[in-house]
């Protein structure tokens, strides 16, 4: 018995494949969707999985096909089970046939021979195989394919399009350039030196005097590689920016990337800490700046951390 998957058996006793198996569920084709000239040669818009669309031999032949259950619900469109663009097909491939008249003749010539028969075993006699063959030397146009390729080629390029700004976007917001970084020298070394004074002073507050040389060096450099970042785009910047910044710099002080993040993260917040009202970097902070220091926990999802020894 001929497969589910064989639209006809030719001349030569080949079995020739159906177009696809899996058809489109996604949109349905009406019929006012569709034109046909006098030919037969069809205009729709563009749908994928429709390269079948009113073919005559694939018409006819999913009069049988069904589609598959799973635990009650049905499946994808199999064939031309289930397929929502089935009406219309079916309306389009009997035009297709009666416009030509050797064609409705083959096809008049199978139903009277195939009446007796049940099943596909109707498509295994001879007569379908010469409608088929007949199908398929006429042959039908139809601009589905050029126009799906011409919307895909669209398609692309806007995404291509999308990428490339969203790459520049991202370039420009996350990026510290070299002349942004020059311009906070004097200023990261201004910072530098007074939290190390403060740190290493007599009294120091425990979150202060526990904090190494390398500690404090990774802080300034992060205030130093965030606020290079701020001034070229204005955007939030967060810690994994300014962590793939300072790998990028070649500041990462001897981490690997995973150590690197979390120490970013608590320096951010500690930044935050000292740019407070009476502390230590509170003197660098302009005092008519529009803009309020940053609380500790901006760029830590609103995280405190208070680190007691961070000389890991």
């Amino acid at each position: 018995m001929i497969a589910s998957n064989i639209a006809y058996i030719d001349r030569n006793g080949e079995y020739v494949p159906r177009v696809q198996r899996y058809r489109n569920r996604q949109d349905m084709l009406l019929p006012r969707d569709v034109a046909i000239d006098a030919a037969g040669a069809i205009i729709h818009k563009p749908i994928g999985k429709l390269a079948c669309f009113a073919s005559p031999i694939e018409y006819l032949r999913g009069e049988f096909d069904k589609q598959s259950t799973y635990k009650g619900e049905l499946g994808p469109p199999r064939w031309c089970a289930g397929c929502p663009s089935r009406p219309a097909c079916g309306q389009f491939a009997e035009l297709r046939i009666e416009m030509d008249v050797g064609i409705a003749a083959k096809r008049a010539a199978w139903a009277a021979a195939t009446q007796r028969l049940e099943g596909v075993a109707r498509y295994e006699h001879p007569t379908f195989t010469d409608l088929a063959t007949a199908c398929e030397e006429r042959g039908w146009r139809s601009d589905n394919e050029d126009a799906l390729a011409w919307q895909r080629a669209e398609d692309a390029k806007r995404k291509r399009k999308q990428r490339a700004q969203q790459s520049r976007t991202t370039k420009l917001a996350k990026t510290a350039t070299p002349t942004a970084l020059a311009a906070l020298d004097a200023e990261r070394d201004r910072r530098h030196d007074a939290l190390m004074s403060a740190a290493r002073s007599a009294g120091a507050p425990t979150w202060l005097r526990n904090l190494s040389d390398r500690m404090i060096a990774v802080t300034c450099d992060v205030w130093q590689v965030r606020e290079a970042m701020e001034g070229r785009s204005g955007r939030e910047i967060t810690g994994g920016d300014v962590m793939r910044g300072l790998v990028a710099l070649g500041r990462d002080h001897g981490m690997s990337p995973t150590s690197l993040r979390p120490r970013v993260n608590e320096a951010i917040s500690r930044v935050g800490r000292l740019e407070e009202e009476g502390s230590v970097w509170a003197a660098f902070v302009p005092a008519d700046d529009p803009i309020p220091p940053r609380s500790p926990g901006r760029f830590s999802n609103g995280v405190i951390f208070e680190v007691l020894d961070d000389d890991a």
